[in-house]
């Protein structure tokens, strides 16, 4: 029966295909292992289907790469009613501890976020998943219930997104809006936010990006930062070759590989990110895009 002049039925073939080209995409990859294919498995199964969503479009599955190839991270997000259940059902099997379930709980009720979403991340040797939510967040409500320290609030600006890792040592995760009207106002005060995390602020090559929109990302782990991030929305498509060469890195081959198989239209955002290992870049895709603006 046709939707909004979709057939339902192409809605659902068009959301299988993306998943079985996440999965191909991976052979592009050297540092995935063979036993990490359960895991990611496991995480895109827990993703609706499009007649499981309110409205029949599945989530969008957003793809990010270490630009040294070494890091992928799935992801996906839409409105809680369709995925909030199979979320539960995925946290159990994922392996989270009963103080996952809670502070899921609490975020929920205490917030009433529009989105809710999880992601699962591969690394040489490991690989880690989590939740997050998306919506306007006062840093105070979001610190108390996640029971945080006060770094959320000296990163400055409301928070967009937030998230957490699941199991023993879990990392949160938030991004939040950089106050400024200019471009350079929202560059100085993420330089700044940089200096009180203790962390290098890559002027030269956050010059070089000039996107249609930017944000501040900052990840802690015990109440301590321990990275955090310049996110530079449509960055265009010499950024990442660009930035790279500002920082001294190489763009892997198989960057490009898997954006071809996963039939993205472009490099959605780029990070530039800073940690106490030195600077990284990773490069965010829609899946599926090409075709999207194709039509």
């Amino acid at each position: 029966m046709p939707v909004d002049g979709i057939l339902v039925n192409d809605r659902l073939s068009t959301a299988l295909a993306g998943r079985l080209a996440l999965q191909m995409s991976l052979s592009s990859l050297p540092m995935v292992e063979e036993w990490m294919d359960a895991p990611l498995t496991r995480w895109l199964d827990s993703v609706p289907l499009p007649p499981e969503m309110p409205g029949g479009y599945g989530p969008p599955l957003v793809v990010s790469l270490g630009a040294d190839a070494l890091m992928v991270r799935w992801a996906a997000a839409g409105a809680p009613a369709g995925v909030v259940p199979k979320l539960v059902d995925y946290m159990r099997r994922a392996g989270a501890v009963p103080a996952d379930f809670s502070q899921v709980d609490a975020i929920g009720q205490g917030l009433e976020p529009a989105v809710v979403g999880s992601w699962v991340e591969a690394r040489p040797g490991a690989v880690t998943t989590g939740w997050f939510v998306a919506d306007r967040m006062d840093p105070v409500g979001v610190r108390d219930l996640l029971g945080e320290g006060a770094w959320l609030e000296q990163l400055g600006g409301g928070i967009l997104r937030v998230g957490r890792s699941i199991g023993p040592d879990p990392t949160t995760d938030v991004v939040v809006e950089l106050p400024g009207e200019e471009r350079n106002e929202q560059l100085a005060a993420a330089a700044a936010a940089f200096a009180r995390c203790g962390l290098a602020f890559d002027q030269e090559a956050a010059a070089r990006l000039a996107g249609i929109e930017i944000a501040l990302g900052a990840r802690a782990r015990a109440g301590q930062v321990v990275s955090a991030r310049l996110m530079v929305v449509r960055p265009g498509p010499t950024a990442a070759g660009e930035t790279c060469g500002a920082l001294g890195l190489t763009l892997a081959p198989a960057v490009q590989m898997v954006e071809r198989s996963i039939g993205a239209s472009e490099v959605a955002m780029i990070e530039l990110e800073r940690s106490e290992d030195g600077a990284a870049v990773a490069l965010e895709y829609v899946a599926g895009s090409a075709r999207t603006n194709a039509n």
